[in-house]
């Protein structure tokens, strides 16, 4: 069974009944027990997409897996393993990833190597993700995708009350978030099981502090491995975008489709002087940026 059509099977509606929960962590617990005892004969990934969350990172890696030569983790978009699955150890995390007789295979029927990635938006703000990665995977590419910070907080905040992390209002969770973070860095550190769920869900204005990521991620990998995507680029211009993704990656062209953009929401914008405000606060964080990087966005800010 392939990786594709067993995640399928054992994600179907079916299985989300009463009484046939139990069948559905049963077939979960099997594939993973059988993956995890030929954990050697699995590839690693040839990209990951470390960055940032509520940015679009769904729609390309969406579009890129419509490629039948592209292959994920058997856990989905992401394995989340250099920040949260961590302490799960090296072999779980090459479990999650298809057999090279798979890959073998998927080269002799699209007459292409099989390209896996990894797809998990919060490494590059998790203090410690980056770093684990550079160390065992030196030579992998790396793809970030950058979205105007103030758009960004925006979008996270509601996200994150559409999912039931958040009950405050939009101006008071902004005024929390430094409480919220304090200290969990440390905890992080010291616990590898620690899971901070106000780190990954609270960080709205935190997560668009952008230069200090980008700084970090420079210092383990060398530049020329590293892609830097504009969200709103992506989006103005996707197909043209998606083909400097695909030439970058060594992959045939694809195209974005409407299906492929499954995160976004319609909610009420902030008001002008909140706006004004966040403007103002990432206006030297974007300046840092700019000259990291060597160029501009067209942002708010």
């Amino acid at each position: 069974m392939s990786t594709r059509i067993g995640t399928r099977f054992t994600q179907h509606e079916m299985l989300d009944r009463p009484g046939l929960r139990e069948l559905k962590a049963g077939a979960k617990w099997f594939r993973q027990s059988a993956a995890a005892a030929g954990w050697e004969s699995r590839v690693l990934p040839d990209l990951v997409l470390a960055g940032v969350q509520r940015s679009g990172t769904t729609a390309l890696f969406e579009a890129l897996y419509r490629l039948p030569m592209v292959e994920r983790p058997r856990r989905g978009k992401g394995s989340h393993y250099f920040s949260y699955n961590y302490h799960r150890g090296w072999e779980w995390y090459q479990s999650q990833f298809p057999t090279r007789r798979w890959a073998d295979l998927v080269e002799l029927r699209h007459g292409h190597p099989m390209f896996c990635f990894d797809a998990c938006p919060y490494y590059l703000f998790h203090p410690f993700a980056i770093e684990r990665m550079a160390q065992a995977l030196p030579e992998i590419k790396v793809m970030v995708m950058l979205r105007d910070p103030v758009r960004r907080a925006e979008s996270h905040f509601h996200h994150s009350v559409r999912h039931g992390h958040e009950t405050l209002p939009f101006e008071d969770a902004l005024a929390a978030e430094e409480g919220r973070l304090a200290g969990e860095d440390d905890r992080m550190q010291e616990d590898w099981t620690y899971w901070s769920h106000s780190h990954e869900h609270h960080s709205y204005v935190s997560k668009g502090r952008y230069a200090d990521q980008i700084e970090r991620l420079f210092r383990h990998y060398p530049r020329d491995q590293v892609m830097i995507l504009q969200s709103e680029a992506f989006y103005r211009d996707p197909t043209r975008v998606l083909a400097e993704v695909t030439d970058w990656v060594d992959l045939p062209p694809v195209e974005l489709t409407g299906s492929d953009d499954r995160n976004g929401h319609d909610y009420t914008p902030m008001d002008r002087a909140m706006r004004d405000q966040l403007v103002a606060l990432y206006r030297k964080p974007n300046e840092r940026l700019f000259e990291l990087i060597g160029r501009r966005f067209d942002w708010l800010s």
